[in-house]
């Protein structure tokens, strides 16, 4: 199940991607493709992200949607997330996922 709610989400992604591309000339398309993965690189978030959250003023990150979680989340309903995972110690993946170390 959580494999194709992936695939479904990368599908839509391309698909909204490349409509960009379509709306925006290519180097305005290109200049923004690099400066989110700049500001990713940085901060951990995407633009995207960046705006979600100050509109929210909230943490947000689009990954936790795969998780069927919460987008956005105060620090305490992150922690309390966390605690609910129930795991004797956490790690993190590249993209700051949280899952039980060792799982």
């Amino acid at each position: 199940m959580k494999i194709q709610k992936t695939l479904i989400i990368a599908i839509i992604s391309l698909g909204m991607t490349s409509g960009c591309s379509l709306i925006l000339p290519w180097p305005v398309s290109t200049a923004l493709s690099v400066a989110d993965i700049y500001v990713s690189k940085e901060t951990g978030k995407s633009t995207s992200e960046h705006i979600a959250g100050e509109i929210t003023n909230k943490d947000c990150k689009w990954w936790r949607f795969l998780e069927e979680a919460k987008v956005c989340m105060t620090k305490k309903e992150y922690e309390d997330w966390l605690l609910a995972m129930n795991c004797e110690e956490y790690e993190w993946n590249i993209i700051g996922m949280p899952r039980c170390k060792g799982d």
